[in-house]
């Protein structure tokens, strides 16, 4: 009788992350989903867009998205500051029809170290577009939905 080894799987003890912010707070992503940070630019109106539809910017050969996380989940645009910029995420799909897409921020992204003990779930119900309301180190967050993004995006598109 032959004994079954338990592979030995190494989980991280520290994930690189970046808060995001915006006008009524953060979001927490893992540096991976960060592609690029670019100046804040006026977007192609979008014909008969959601609200959170910003409009399209050209990025790198490709027509992206700009998306308010704010007004997506059902808060006030927020005029873009002197610090605001704008983030290109992947979407996590990248074989998908929407491999990127793009975020008004409030200022410039923020490197953070997350460890298990650093980082706590919060009771909080989800808006759309949330994955989960955390506090990190005592800082409040929000983790994005990047699949329900990228499907509000493509629903949108396929709609017009």
């Amino acid at each position: 009788m032959s004994e079954v080894e338990a592979l030995s799987v190494e989980v991280p003890q520290e994930v690189s992350s970046l808060l995001l912010p915006l006008a009524d707070g953060q979001l927490l992503v893992p540096v991976d989903t960060l592609s690029e940070v670019i100046a804040v630019q006026t977007p192609v109106a979008a014909y008969d867009a959601p609200d959170w539809y910003l409009g399209e910017l050209n990025w790198r050969e490709q027509r992206l998205p700009l998306l308010s996380f704010e007004v997506l989940r059902g808060k006030a645009l927020a005029a873009p500051g002197d610090s605001g910029r704008i983030a290109v995420l992947n979407s996590g799909n990248p074989e998908g029809d929407l491999p990127f897409f793009a975020l008004m921020l409030q200022g410039t992204p923020r490197l953070v170290r997350v460890t298990p003990d650093e980082l706590a779930g919060r009771e909080q119900p989800c808006s759309q577009g949330e994955l989960m309301h955390v506090s990190l180190s005592g800082e409040e967050a929000v983790i994005p939905d990047l699949p329900t993004l990228e499907r509000a995006c493509l629903e949108y598109r396929s709609s017009r």
